[in-house]
């Protein structure tokens, strides 16, 4: 079955030039002239496998784009931008963005990109951490056998931790795997995330741990 990606762009010559380079690699392309009808066709083809979206674009740019789409899916998004100045990207990142690149684009880098980001959304083996337990395919978290209301960001948190239980990740690591980022000041924002990540899980929020001076790990013993 041909993977499904959304373009959207409002640079009707570039948007042509990359679908057709996608479709060259063996991609289906649904295009959107703005951050709308990305949403839009989103909603309408809900086997869309990755939403490539543009930050600056008439009627609901990338970022406010992001933001809706992660009310109702977890489909993994790819940001692109010809502004390149980091007030932007964080904002890019916090809207739920899986991935954060800057125009001009090197075509085949930009594929590898996306089948990375199709590689990382299609494991799907469930993950058990005894009281916790994962399903990557549905985005279900159950903690003691309740499901657990998680926003995206905190789903993308857990699973990052889970993938590699009783393994420290610093800060850094974290922002640079979870928000696509490099940025390393904004430590706060993991911090934060932490915290309401544990509130969430309830009884079992022990179960992620705070190194003192390293970062965060989670473990499948209470």
């Amino acid at each position: 079955m041909t993977t499904k990606i959304i373009l959207a762009d409002d640079e009707e010559r570039w948007r042509m030039v990359v679908r057709d380079f996608l479709r060259g690699q063996g991609f289906e392309v649904l295009e959107a002239g703005n951050g709308l009808r990305a949403v839009e066709l989103l909603r309408e083809h809900p086997d869309v496998a990755l939403v490539v979206l543009d930050v600056m674009m008439p009627e609901m740019d990338g970022i406010r784009a992001c933001a809706e789409i992660r009310s109702f899916s977890r489909v993994p998004v790819m940001m692109v931008t010809a502004r390149e100045d980091e007030e932007t990207e964080i904002y890019g990142v916090r809207s739920g963005a899986d991935m954060y690149i800057s125009k001009p684009i090197k075509m085949r880098a930009f594929v590898e990109r996306i089948r990375s980001l199709l590689r990382r959304d299609g494991a799907h083996e469930t993950i058990d951490l005894g009281p916790i337990k994962i399903e990557p395919d549905s985005g279900l978290v159950l903690t003691d056998g309740a499901p657990a209301q998680l926003t995206p960001m905190e789903y993308k948190l857990l699973l990052y931790l889970a993938r590699t239980p009783n393994v420290v990740k610093t800060r850094e690591e974290i922002l640079h795997a979870v928000w696509n980022t490099d940025f390393y000041g904004d430590g706060r924002s993991v911090d934060t995330h932490i915290k309401n990540l544990r509130i969430k899980l309830g009884r079992c929020e022990n179960l992620v741990k705070t190194v003192r001076g390293r970062g965060y790990m989670i473990t499948n013993q209470q």
